[in-house]
């Protein structure tokens, strides 16, 4: 049994979340300060039929979790600070634990910083435990990895099935629903470079968030002419691939499957070229729509993400596509490896190359389906400890 505490039980007494703001909308949880959100990986445990127990604090039993599901790290917040007295206090008494969860992938080591002194300021035991969905969250004390990203995309699309696979007409896909400077530079390339005049992709302009990185991750300076071509590709854009907006782009329960089923192969063009510079790797939905849909990949993301595939039981096309590129640090250098490779895969796409892939699209859609990685279950153990 996972035991679970709250302030306040809500009408549905599974827990209202805790910090938020009383009486938010659902979906304000995600907008409104300190952006504490319904915890979901209580859907995930749920799904897989793992007990769970919501209390309040008041009632709890010792050893509870108090968690705090966090939309985005506010290094600026002072969490704690935010929980009633009587919660440190049962803190300070060891009746309660805080259980942080967080989706995204700010640098462990650097949150870690911040939470010691927190609980050093309100003079904490550091009893707290921190899940990340950044594998640097690994070797950290106090943290702990959890790739919350496929459970996630595997829960809220789970009444749409996967497609038999067409014989595809074209070489890629890719797709981009939000503009940052790194992914455009990578786009406006690869188009500069004709690896996507017979593919299906997308760039949206007109849809764009805060680049994660104060310094853009790629040297442009390594190419003459990438920022040139790159504010080119952007005044001209958006580019759409079908007539869906950014709100269809944006709801994961529904896919638009002939994306993934009328090409050979994705590139992904991930959320993070560099995992704020933690030396983890991050994966989110992106990836596993392709695993689920039945389509080889190539990934322009962080350095590892094809190793944390393959550590969860995922296969990664060895055989018909070289992928050395994951192992190399540099985000420069890890680019135009990729970009080279791409270009070398172009003139080897067709049915024989499709062919060999069909072991590793079916081992991959079977054990995706299957819900067999062992990552929640692990999780579940921590928490019961």
């Amino acid at each position: 049994m996972v035991n679970f505490c709250y302030d306040n039980l809500g009408q549905y007494r599974i827990g209202y979340p805790n910090l938020a703001r009383p009486d938010l909308h659902p979906n304000e949880f995600d907008h409104v300060w300190p952006r504490t959100t319904p915890l979901r990986l209580l859907m995930y445990l749920q799904t897989q039929g793992i007990p769970v127990a919501h209390h309040t604090v008041d009632v709890c039993p010792g050893g509870s979790w108090y968690p705090v599901s966090l939309a985005w790290h506010d290094f600026e917040c002072d969490y704690f600070a935010l929980m009633s007295s009587h919660v440190r206090d049962s803190i300070k008494k060891f009746r309660v634990r805080v259980l942080f969860y967080y989706h995204e992938a700010d640098a462990p080591s650097k949150i870690k910083l911040r939470m010691d002194h927190l609980c050093d300021l309100h003079d904490l035991p550091k009893t707290y435990l921190f899940v990340s969905a950044n594998t640097a969250a690994t070797i950290i004390e106090n943290f702990y990895h959890f790739p919350d990203h496929e459970y996630f995309f595997r829960y809220v699309n789970r009444n749409q099935s996967p497609r038999d696979k067409t014989m595809p007409q074209r070489d890629f896909s890719l797709l981009n629903r939000t503009h940052k400077t790194w992914r455009a530079n990578v786009v406006a390339d690869l188009r500069a470079q004709h690896v996507l005049d017979n593919s299906l992709w997308s760039y949206n302009t007109d849809f764009t968030m805060p680049d994660a990185d104060v310094v853009n991750p790629l040297r442009t300076s390594e190419l003459p002419y990438w920022d040139q071509i790159t504010q080119e590709f952007l005044s001209q854009g958006p580019y759409h691939v079908d007539g869906a907006d950014s709100d269809v782009h944006n709801d994961h329960a529904l896919v638009n499957t002939d994306l993934y089923t009328q090409s050979w192969c994705h590139i992904i063009v991930e959320t993070m070229m560099d995992a704020d510079g933690s030396g983890g790797s991050f994966l989110t939905e992106k990836t596993y729509k392709c695993i689920k849909y039945g389509q080889p990949f190539v990934i322009i993301g962080t350095a590892g993400s094809l190793a944390q595939l393959r550590d969860n039981g995922y296969r990664t096309f060895d055989t018909v596509i070289d992928s050395s590129y994951d192992t190399i640090q540099d985000t420069t250098e890890r680019y135009l490896r990729i970009r080279n490779l791409l270009k070398d895969l172009r003139g080897q796409l067709g049915p024989a190359w499709h062919h060999r892939c069909q072991e590793d699209i079916a081992h991959n859609q079977e054990l995706f389906l299957s819900m067999r990685n062992p990552a929640l279950s692990k999780l579940a153990m921590r928490l019961q400890t």
